[in-house]
């Protein structure tokens, strides 16, 4: 030892002095030490000097925003009873789904719940099974602007709709969203948007909101942050990039809206059976439970998150942040999620679209509060929506009212066909010969015949949508076939392998909407009354988002 050498006598002469050790000492020391061994250790046991590597694997697919969680809990979670030893995926937005399927992962865990809706034909556990749908953390979104645009935002209520009023209004307010496809952050940004409108004023308005923002939008690709880079631009950034980025946020102005807060929920997604494996169940729970508690706080602040108790990061509680207050949005439902897609992405927008439009007299009226003919709307709103249809859409056009073209009740004034600049124009004809005259109205006949030509014409893949424009009556049509008549050969002409989404538009003060309800029942069809101009402007837009959904 080094004590001994460093005294007063030279280490070695001690050593010379020792009488030697026996061979059959030393034999016998050998052996001891490998018979203790033999105690600790066997054959399949892991080596005293390795630690013990978890035999469950947990295949995950997760948010970039998510996965520095995972990567702090995984050393802990390989480590005992009922371990986890995680395989991390990183995938964000509309593509995490099939990558989940791909991969055929255990568990997903979105940035947002609203991706489970649109996740296709992913095969997800039911909820609350293996905890499915729990929300394992949260983000709200903030407004981040200029001085001058924060002051104008605030006169107009400090809320989403009075966002949505400015930017859609002309006055020069303009959004920053990320990508809507590629992340909670865009869609999540973008669907609050047009919810404040919908709740407010409908679905139409919110689509036709949509619309009319999009022009006045810049649409942030990849993983950058929307923030913006001029005064009159307002960025939706979530609470846990402004935390990353506090020092490049200098000189602006972040606000919590005072309406409703729009929440990024980070959400447990097992996939169906995980829950029929023990082992793997076991170590799923393990997994959770661990996330959403008191050893999940630390990682979740972290990386800005919030957890289940809802309280913000450290440094949004100091006082970096405003504090977040408003009711929260609903999750954007299935449909909600359409709306915003079909309005950022053309191909959403992919549709072959048969509008039926009544010329009966009651046309002619001007619409509420205006100067302006039904009739003269409508053409307008076929006119947009061929605007917006991308060119692999199909578009036909028909008007209707009594025996227009004998025996038939309607006249077809554009056949279908891909729109083509030559289609495009065609269509922009056939807009103008649309005039109300003094007509009956054949609505039951023409319904049928409107849902069987859609029916004959489906192109697999392709949404097939009926839209009918009317006063809501069927009247001074001979020989009409009844709304029971109606119904029964609705039910016989329905083929699911040629599915055809049928609306009724009506306006009017005496539209027979429980009637007709009741008549399209058997295909899922629905009826949307509109009582205002505004409406029949708005409708023709949500025709291009996506299709009614009565």
């Amino acid at each position: 030892m080094a004590r001994h050498a460093s005294g007063p006598h030279a280490s070695g002469p001690r050593r010379a002095s020792r009488p030697a050790m026996t061979l059959g000492l030393f034999t016998t020391l050998v052996i001891a030490a490998c018979g203790a061994a033999l105690l600790l250790w066997h054959p399949g046991a892991p080596s005293p000097a390795e630690s013990p590597v978890c035999q469950t694997a947990v295949r995950v697919v997760t948010a970039a925003s998510f996965a520095p969680v995972l990567s702090a809990l995984a050393p802990a979670l390989a480590a005992g009873e009922d371990c986890a030893r995680l395989e991390v995926t990183i995938a964000d937005g509309r593509a995490a789904a099939a990558r989940f399927t791909e991969l055929g992962a255990h568990v997903w865990i979105p940035d947002d719940s609203s991706w489970a809706g649109v996740a296709g034909a992913t095969k997800l556990a039911k909820p609350v099974v293996g905890g499915a749908g729990t929300v394992v953390a949260t983000s709200p979104i903030y407004l981040v602007t200029d001085p001058t645009t924060a002051e104008r935002i605030s006169a107009a209520g400090s809320s989403w709709l009075g966002l949505a009023g400015l930017v859609t209004g002309g006055s020069g307010v303009r959004l920053v969203v990320c990508d809507p496809a590629g992340s909670g952050d865009g869609l999540v940004a973008a669907g609050a948007f047009g919810e404040a409108v919908w709740l407010t004023a409908g679905m139409n308005a919110s689509a036709e909101a949509l619309a009319t923002a999009l022009p006045a939008t810049r649409t942030v690709p990849g993983t950058a942050p929307a923030m913006p880079v001029e005064d009159g631009e307002v960025g939706l950034v979530p609470e846990y990039v402004l935390l990353g980025q506090a020092a490049a946020t200098p000189g602006y102005v972040v606000l919590a809206p005072a309406d409703h807060t729009a929440v990024l929920r980070f959400t447990w997604l097992p996939a169906a059976g995980t829950a029929d494996d023990p082992a793997l169940a076991r170590a799923m729970d393990r997994m959770l439970r661990t996330i959403v508690g008191p050893d999940g706080r630390e990682p979740l602040a972290a990386a800005g998150l919030r957890g289940l108790e809802r309280k913000p990061p450290a440094a949004a509680w100091a006082g970096t942040l405003p504090a977040v207050s408003a009711t929260p949005f609903d999750v954007l439902a299935p449909h909600h999620v359409e709306h915003v897609f079909a309005t950022w992405y053309a191909a959403d927008r992919r549709s072959d679209l048969l509008v039926v439009v009544d010329v009966s007299g009651s046309m002619a009226t001007p619409a509420p509060g205006t100067e302006t003919p039904l009739i003269d709307l409508v053409r307008q709103g076929c006119d947009r929506v061929g605007e917006l249809l991308p060119d692999d859409s199909e578009l036909s056009l028909w008007e209707f009212g009594s025996r227009l073209d004998p025996p038939r009740d309607h006249r077809e004034l554009l056949p279908g066909a891909p729109m083509t600049a030559g289609q495009r124009q065609a269509l922009a004809g056939a807009t103008q010969a649309l005039t109300a005259r003094q007509t009956g109205t054949g609505l039951y006949d023409t319904l049928l015949a409107a849902y069987l030509s859609a029916r004959d014409s489906y192109r697999s893949g392709t949404p097939n949508h009926v839209v009918v424009f009317t006063d809501g009556r069927n009247e001074d049509d001979p020989d009409s076939i009844s709304p029971a008549q109606l119904a029964e050969q609705l039910a016989a002409a329905r083929n699911p392998q040629r599915p055809v989404l049928l609306t009724v538009v009506t306006f009017g003060p005496e539209p027979e909407t429980e009637v007709l309800k009741q008549a399209l029942r058997p295909v899922g069809g629905g009826v949307s009354p509109l009582t205002t101009a505004a409406e029949v402007r708005a409708v023709f837009i949500h025709i291009a988002a996506g299709g009614l959904h009565g």
